[in-house]
C-alpha cells in the first residue's frame, strides 16, 4: 500500500515546482483591495492582525509567539494523553490571550479532545479525516470552533456538512505529513466551490508575503504556514535543522513514505538527508527491511531516544546525528534565508503581501 501511494503521488506531483498558486509576477506588486473582504472577515472572526495561521509544528512557545504577534499559533495534541493535553492548553492560556489552535490527526483516535476543550482550547483543527457529529457537538458545547484540513472537493463538502468554521486546502507542495495529491493552484478553486461562505485557508509551499497575496487574490481567506515558522527564533527545532532550511531548495524537499514509524503509509515531505538517501538507494524497502532500521540517531537530555525512520523531528535539545531525522519542509523552502523573530517575520510578510515592503 505504501509503495502504491508513493507511486501515485510521484505521478501527481510531476511538474510541481516551487511555484505556489502560479507565479506571482510584478503585475500585482501594488494589487488593490488588500486585505480582501474574505480575509477581513476571517481576521475579524478571530481578532487577528494578520490572516496567517501556523501549521501545528514547532512547539508551544512558537505557537504562543505567533498568537501574541497577531496570527494564530497551533500545536498538536493528537499524540498526548488527556492529562498532558489539559496541561498544554492551560499553559498556552497563560502564555497568550490571543486565539490558538489544538490539532488532531484523525488517523488516530482523539483521546484527549474532551480534556483539551475542558481546559479552554478555543479552536480545534482536524486533518486526515472528518470529525464525527459527537466531536462537533462537544466542540460547540464548549464554545469553541473547529476547522478541517481537506485535500479534495468531496472532503471540503463533508467538512462543511460537519459544521466546520473554516477549511484548510492543503496542496501537494506542503511539508510535513501530506494529505494531498493535488497542486494547490488546482485544488483551491475546487474547494472554494464547495465551501460557499465558509472561509478557506491555503497550505502548501507558502513562505512569502507574495504567496499570501496571491492566495488572497485567488479567493482564500488566509494562509497556513509551517516550514517558514520552523525557521524562526522561537521554534523548538534544532539549530542544524533551521540551518538546513536556510540552505535548501524546492528540489531538496522530497515526497516519500520513508519516515513512517508509528504512522505506516503516510506520505510526507522532508529535506533529503542520510536516512532518505540510504532508503532510496536500497530500493525503498518496507518496514522490517530498511537499512539502519532501529538505529538511535539522536537523544534528548531526559534520555528519550529518536529512532531512524520515526516521524519525530529534530528538536533543539537533541544531540547526535540530528539531521538524519525527519526534517519536514515544503516546496516554499527556497525562499527561507534567515531565522527572524516571529514578530519581525509576520510584519515583513504582511508588508510584502500589501506591496509596502521597503
Amino acid at each position: 500500500m505504501a509503495r502504491s501511494r508513493r507511486s501515485f503521488l510521484s505521478a501527481a506531483a510531476a511538474g510541481v515546482g516551487a511555484g505556489v498558486l502560479g507565479q506571482a509576477g510584478t503585475s500585482i506588486a501594488q494589487a488593490p483591495g488588500l486585505p480582501t473582504a474574505r480575509a477581513r472577515a476571517f481576521m475579524a472572526r478571530y481578532g487577528l492582525k494578520y490572516p496567517v495561521v501556523q501549521a501545528p509544528s514547532g512547539g508551544e512557545e512558537l505557537a504562543a509567539a505567533i498568537s501574541n504577534a497577531g496570527g494564530i499559533g497551533a500545536f498538536g495534541l493528537w499524540r498526548r494523553p488527556p492529562d498532558a493535553a489539559r496541561e498544554s492548553v492551560q499553559r498556552m492560556r497563560s502564555l497568550t490571550k490571543g486565539p490558538f489552535i489544538v490539532n488532531y490527526v484523525l488517523t488516530f483516535e482523539p483521546e484527549s479532545l474532551l480534556a483539551a476543550l475542558e481546559a479552554g482550547a478555543p479552536v480545534v483543527q482536524f486533518s486526515w479525516g472528518i470529525p464525527t457529529p459527537a466531536m462537533a457537538s462537544a466542540i460547540r458545547g464548549a464554545g469553541a470552533t473547529f476547522g478541517v484540513q481537506v485535500a479534495t472537493p468531496d472532503g471540503a463538502r463533508a467538512a462543511v456538512d460537519a459544521g466546520a468554521t473554516y477549511l484548510v486546502a492543503q496542496g501537494v507542495e506542503a511539508g510535513g505529513h501530506v494529505q494531498s495529491s493535488t497542486p494547490l493552484k488546482e485544488l483551491l478553486p475546487r474547494v472554494l466551490a464547495e465551501a460557499h461562505d465558509v472561509p478557506v485557508l491555503v497550505a502548501g509551499g507558502i513562505s512569502t508575503g507574495v504567496h499570501i497575496r496571491q492566495a488572497l487574490l485567488d479567493g482564500a481567506a488566509g494562509a497556513l504556514m509551517g516550514t517558514r515558522f520552523i525557521a524562526t527564533q522561537e521554534s523548538n527545532a534544532h539549530a542544524e535543522y533551521k540551518a538546513a532550511l536556510m540552505h535548501s531548495s524546492a528540489t531538496d524537499a522530497a515526497l516519500s513514505v520513508c519516515f513512517s514509524d508509528s504512522w505506516e503509509g503516510a506520505t510526507h515531505r522532508t529535506l533529503r538527508n542520510g536516512t532518505l538517501t540510504r532508503w532510496e538507494a536500497a530500493g525503498c524497502p518496507p518496514h522490517g527491511r530498511r537499512p539502519g532500521e532501529g538505529d538511535v540517531v539522536a537523544t534528548g537530555p531526559d534520555g528519550r531516544r529518536a529512532i531512524r525512520y520515526s516521524i519525530a523531528l529534530p528538536q533543539k535539545d537533541f544531540t547526535g546525528t540530528v539531521t538524519d531525522l525527519a526534517m519536514y519542509a515544503g516546496q516554499g523552502v527556497s525562499d527561507i534565508t534567515d531565522i527572524p523573530t516571529v514578530r519581525d517575520l509576520l510584519a515583513r510578510l504582511w508588508a510584502e503581501c500589501l506591496g509596502t515592503a521597503s
